[in-house]
């Protein structure tokens, strides 16, 4: 296998940042002093400054590569490389594969099944934030574009994930740290609502910041 870095140079900005979304990933799914070192150098990495760039490359390639070792019949260990994805790939599919290239919807996937993670009470509101505002500082999208939940749960249960008409989602305890469980569709219902509500409230709230 070659890995050029200079390719790099060549992509479209949009897809060198989108690219992103999966690197941050590897931090969140398995190794917090990486996801550290992304926190510590996300300006260089949008610069496409050579070390950073050579560094999360090669511990990019040496997580994935472990992952896939240990799990080389495609059991449940590999399920965790789909991190992002079970919300990701429902944003993906609602927007008819156009309005979101899938590292954008990857993004929103991690921040948001992060939220969930939290709202099941699996994971501490800094795990949420963290991601967030890595994921913000790459210049990919956080939040949920406009739809309903019986939209979004319906785009779900097409997920790979799905073992006999139940949704399995890879979602995180800690930064490096991650379980695969099933969803439970009111307790997404719930979350879901909750975030409705938020945004509502932050809506009215600018209005009331411009009158």
């Amino acid at each position: 296998m070659l890995v050029d870095p200079d390719t790099l140079r060549t992509l479209p900005p949009r897809e060198w940042v989108a690219g992103l979304a999966e690197v941050i990933k590897y931090g969140v799914i398995a190794d917090e002093t990486f996801f550290a070192y992304l926190e510590q150098r996300m300006d260089r990495l949008l610069r496409l400054d050579a070390e950073p760039v050579g560094h999360v490359i090669a511990r990019s390639c040496e997580i994935k590569a472990s992952v896939v070792e240990r799990d080389e019949r495609e059991s449940d260990l590999r399920r965790i490389l789909n991190y992002g994805h079970t919300i990701g790939h429902a944003l993906e599919s609602l927007g008819g594969y156009r309005k979101l290239i899938h590292g954008e919807a990857v993004a929103i996937g991690m921040v948001q099944e992060a939220d969930l993670a939290r709202h099941l009470g699996l994971c501490a509101p800094d795990v949420v934030e963290r991601q967030r505002t890595l994921v913000r500082r790459a210049g990919l999208p956080d939040a949920l574009p406009e739809t309903t939940f019986g939209r979004l749960w319906a785009a779900m249960q097409h997920d790979k994930k799905v073992v006999q008409g139940r949704v399995y989602c890879v979602l995180p305890e800690r930064i490096g740290r991650v379980v695969i469980q099933p969803l439970e569709r009111e307790a997404c219902r719930q979350w879901f609502e909750q975030q409705d509500k938020q945004k509502t409230h932050a809506r009215r709230a600018a209005a009331r910041l411009r009158r």
